[in-house]
């Protein structure tokens, strides 16, 4: 058989997103956050509110997961936290602020309430799996952070603690010290902060709001390689790929091991038409995160490229493997069998099906089905194959 599809390289997962009828559920997530006197009132409320949002989130998840399962689907946490956090609007917040006992201090409670809309739930549904794999990573990465902050956070208040028992908080000098240090962690909350802002417009496809968002994080935090790895991101899907490259050389060099910018800069460089630097930072994104499913999918589409079809349905398998519902991988492997030649037909056409099933609007699955039809000499099946995959690459 001819090498039909190493000519003709994935234009990418290609969808349309339709809604359905809104059913908008509204929560009210309370919590508190005790400020120290080295931190201002405004920023502990945020952090009061941040907290109370979370609890907001948790309540909107048991829902969402309800709400899926009625739908025969099974979401893991993961997605089902990033969903949360995607699509929930505060609509209301309200502050409590009580002076500590014996402490310099406040206790700030946040009482938040916020909406989810269900049309929001089901546009990830139909997302294709390569979008639902990078929201639920950036909300994964935004997590870490946050974790990773309120732990700092804490251990400077248990240094403040340590310094007061120990009567060393009465110099100038350490008061200072102190001072800068909560200011630092400050900055990086705070551009955290905008990146966490970033994430219902992303959802919803706001580009442009993202990217002023991004602007406003890196201009508080100029070393906040997650801000210029999603602004990358966005500037690839607005093909400014000049723009792209940079940002998300610029997250590696401040990350060096951040394996979706990696992926993402794999993924720039594929567009346009660098197979080797992109084979080449897929596999570096492989090599940092064995886990990531598409990270695979990635360097398996570049094995196709180069002709190494084994090689591309082993990443295929390794991608199901990690995520069994995974449609690009079903139609890499079903493209990478048409390649090889001496696979059972059936076999090739399970893994198209299978893709078409979890995804319908998959356009390569549509291009590799209308091709194995061409080759079972079923001209009907071909074209009407093709036709789909044309339509649908149209559309996007």
């Amino acid at each position: 058989m001819k090498k039909f599809l190493a000519a003709t390289l994935i234009a990418g997962s290609l969808f349309v997103m339709p809604t359905g009828h809104a059913e908008i559920k509204t929560y009210e997530g309370i919590d508190e956050y005790i400020m120290s006197e080295f931190e201002t009132i405004d920023i502990a409320k945020q952090r009061a509110k941040q907290k109370a949002e979370r609890a907001a989130q948790e309540q909107a998840g048991v829902y969402i997961s309800s709400y899926t399962e009625t739908k025969d689907l099974m979401l893991v946490k993961d997605e089902v936290v990033a969903i949360a956090c995607g699509i929930m609007s505060v609509v209301d917040v309200k502050y409590d602020v009580t002076p500590l006992e014996n402490a310099n201090g406040f206790l700030i409670r946040a009482t938040v309430k916020a909406n989810i809309d269900t049309d929001d739930v089901n546009k990830y549904l139909d997302k294709s799996t390569q979008e639902k794999s990078a929201i639920v990573a950036q909300n994964k990465e935004l997590q870490a952070a946050v974790a990773a902050q309120d732990e700092q956070i804490a251990k400077l208040k248990d240094q403040i603690k340590r310094l007061t028992a120990e009567g060393k908080l009465s110099s100038q000098r350490e008061r200072e010290k102190i001072s800068q240090e909560v200011a630092a962690e400050d900055k990086v909350f705070l551009s955290n902060q905008k990146l966490e802002d970033c994430r219902k417009l992303y959802y919803n496809g706001n580009y442009q709001g993202v990217i002023k968002l991004c602007n406003e994080a890196i201009e508080i935090n100029a070393n906040n390689a997650k801000a210029y790895a999603l602004r990358g991101a966005i500037y690839r899907e607005l093909k400014n790929f000049n723009a792209a490259i940079s940002d998300l050389s610029k997250a590696i060099e401040l990350n060096p091991n951040y394996a979706d910018a990696y992926n993402d800069r794999g993924a720039v460089y594929q567009d346009i038409k660098n197979y080797n630097l992109a084979f080449a930072d897929y596999d570096k994104a492989v090599s940092l995160d064995p886990t990531g499913a598409a990270h695979y999918v990635n360097r398996g589409l570049m094995y196709l490229v180069m002709q190494n079809f084994n090689a591309a349905v082993a990443d295929a398998n390794k991608a199901l493997e990690l995520e069994k519902n995974f449609a690009e991988a079903y139609a890499l492997r079903g493209g990478a069998y048409l390649e090889l030649g001496g696979i059972e037909a059936q076999k090739i056409l399970d893994d198209l099906n299978r893709a078409i099933e979890i995804n319908p609007n998959l356009a390569f699955a549509y291009y590799c089905r209308g091709i194995f039809w061409q080759a079972m000499g079923d001209a009907t099946r071909s074209q009407a194959d093709v036709a789909k995959y044309q339509e649908l690459a149209a559309g996007a």
